[in-house]
């Protein structure tokens, strides 16, 4: 049951960091806050569930730990979010992905 904990959370955390990055670069302060809660949290459990069973031997759960890392990443880069339609002056980054 922890295994899948860590699992989930890492994979929450990793997608809230992809949707972190994305948001920021919108400047879309209102979603960037509202994601900071969320990622914490997410942390906030993967961690305290990963020490506690690290500090109980339990090393199998490192394998869990790395693979919702790399399947939240995946989600996350494959979510479809769509561009603002409001046009800031300037430079957009976002005009070359």
């Amino acid at each position: 049951m922890k295994l899948l904990l860590i699992f989930s959370a890492q994979v929450l955390f990793n997608i809230f960091k992809v949707l972190e990055i994305r948001y920021t670069l919108e400047h879309n302060i209102r979603k960037l806050l509202f994601n900071s809660v969320w990622i914490n949290l997410a942390a906030l459990s993967s961690t305290f569930f990963a020490v506690e069973g690290l500090l109980n031997g339990n090393f199998v759960l490192i394998m869990f730990y790395i693979a919702g890392s790399v399947v939240g990443k995946y989600i996350g880069m494959n979510i479809e979010i769509t561009k603002p339609t409001k046009k800031r002056k300037g430079f957009n980054l976002l005009e070359f992905f």
